[in-house]
């Protein structure tokens, strides 16, 4: 592709690529601060039991203790016995705790939470325990699906309007949806506002993702794509060191939504992808964002080199048929050839499968054995030693194949924890942290190879309608975790059986390290041919 040649002119490691690379490299920390498991949202579920009769204890000399014990009967949990969280006894009369009788009943007049560890929550705020606990999942789950939409309404803007015009709306929004959704009153306008955040944040981080992309040559799109993946789980770091010393929920949501503040100044410091821009057949700019880069980068261009910048025009009009060179690409693209039906159907299985796993891990975290903020702290630090991994393997070995190898590491280690017996808590934790590592490599693989396999002029779109489909993904996690209830490995076993599907799915999909970017569905179809 000529553009590459104009990049190895310019330079693929100058001072403008590697001022892109940090500045973009930072929207995934934001990203990261979001993710649905926050410490002190969802997951934080304090002791919680039915709340007591009116009568005050004191007034029959009772300690807090006999009082329990008098109006919330006992309940077996894992062969130990606690005070029931969701059942009290009933009360015949005003005296009710000499007249409790020994029939029980729901928690008709609310819950009373443990205030030792969670100061508040959205589960103590709006009792999303036991009949209302599915609301917990489902809250969840409309965050993903916010995701899941983000990833396709902003792959088409992307698309069709540019990369740096969509990345700066998003931020946008995200600040202000972000900000908005510590202040709600009730659980709906917080869901709404949530759902919201996920979009945004969805689309800003695959917006900045493929500038990145496009802008770099193929020896640093690597480096560059891992410094993307290695953000996030640094965010998750940061979340958990926050919500260790912010314990009230609706403040930590301000802090973890002001660190977008700062990237609105990148509306001057970034610039619009040249190879979008040429591929938009707006060449002109293209130019002055090409000059812009000699100059930082302290290259003189030559006219060869505008020669080349024109070349890239004339290549894509020979590429494309008479009738076809003035038309608008869309999603139907994603499926018009042979090639692009098999990477956008390998690629959807993948981008679900991985997504599913993954959140469900993540999930999954606050019910291991510990103390809740260190084992969050602990899966954060994991991801982050996956994506280090994940680099030195990319760079080997391309990535089809760590793709396929970590994504059975994921898959072999939950088969592995479905098995540990539930007492041996500690080994069950190992297995589940070997997941994570795994998953963490392959989610951040696929992510680079997506980025990489679709052709310029439809790749946020692919990108983006890939990432909606995988949120499906993201949606089912919390659900599937509930099917421990029924079966304790189930959930385990399913992730298990679902990653090994994904390795294979990726094994009919070209390798694409080391090779220039494909601009057209048509150049797919050569690629494939090598």
């Amino acid at each position: 592709m000529d553009y590459d040649a104009v990049l190895q002119h310019l330079g693929e490691s100058g001072a403008y690529q590697r001022r892109l690379a940090i500045l973009l490299s930072l929207i995934g920390i934001p990203a990261g601060l979001h993710i649905p498991n926050n410490p002190n949202r969802y997951t934080a579920i304090p002791d919680h039991h039915c709340r007591m009769p009116q009568t005050t204890p004191a007034g029959f000399n009772l300690t807090l203790p006999a009082a329990l014990n008098m109006s919330i009967p006992l309940e077996e949990v894992e062969g130990a016995q606690r005070l029931s969280r969701c059942r009290r006894y009933d009360v015949t009369d005003q005296f009710g705790w000499l007249n409790s009788t020994t029939t029980t009943s729901t928690c008709t007049d609310g819950w009373e939470y443990d205030q030792s560890q969670y100061h508040s929550s959205i589960v103590s705020q709006y009792d999303l325990v036991c009949d209302r606990a599915w609301l917990r999942e489902m809250a969840q789950s409309i965050f993903m699906a916010g995701v899941g939409l983000g990833g396709i309404v902003f792959g088409f803007m992307s698309d069709r309007f540019g990369r740096h015009v969509t990345l700066m709306t998003c931020l946008l929004l995200q600040l202000t949806f972000g900000v908005s959704a510590a202040f709600t009153s009730n659980l709906v306008t917080f869901a709404i506002l949530r759902f919201l955040v996920g979009a945004v944040s969805n689309g800003a981080y695959y917006a900045g993702f493929v500038i990145g992309i496009e802008s770099l040559g193929p020896s640093k799109r690597t480096a560059f794509g891992m410094a993307m993946c290695l953000m996030p789980p640094v965010g998750y770091l940061v979340l958990g060191l926050m919500a260790y010393f912010i314990r009230d929920w609706w403040l930590l949501q301000l802090a973890l939504s002001l660190p977008t503040l700062p990237l609105l100044t990148y509306q001057w410091f970034l610039s619009e992808s040249p190879r979008w821009l040429i591929f938009a057949k707006k060449t002109d700019e293209a130019r002055k964002v090409i000059e812009r880069i000699a100059k930082e980068n302290g290259v003189s261009l030559s006219q060869e080199t505008f020669e080349k910048l024109n070349g890239c025009a004339k290549v894509q009009q020979e590429q494309t048929t008479p009738s076809n060179r003035s038309r608008k690409y869309s999603v139907i693209d994603l499926v018009r050839t042979p090639q692009m039906r098999k990477i956008t159907l390998a690629m959807n299985v993948a981008w679900l499968i991985s997504v599913c796993v993954y959140y469900s891990l993540m999930l999954g975290t606050s019910q291991l054995v510990g103390d809740h903020y260190v084992n969050f702290v602990l899966g954060a630090c994991v991801e982050i030693v996956a994506m280090f991994v994940a680099w030195v393997t990319m760079d080997r070995w391309g990535r089809k194949r760590p793709f396929i190898i970590f994504i059975f590491v994921a898959g072999v280690s939950c088969l592995a924890a479905a098995g540990v017996p539930h007492d041996l808590g500690v080994i069950t934790t190992t297995f589940a942290m070997a997941g994570r590592f795994g998953i963490s490599i392959g989610f951040c693989t696929l992510t680079v190879y997506s980025a990489e396999v679709f052709p310029t002029v439809i790749r946020n779109m692919g990108v983006g309608q890939a990432s909606m489909v995988s949120r499906l993904g993201g949606v089912m996690a919390p659900f599937i975790g509930l099917l421990g209830n029924v079966w304790r490995p189930l959930p385990l076993l399913m992730y298990g059986v679902l990653s090994c599907v994904a390795g294979a799915a990726v094994t009919v999909l070209p390798e694409t390290h080391g090779i220039s970017l494909p601009n057209t569905p048509e150049d797919l179809e050569c690629l494939a041919r090598y």
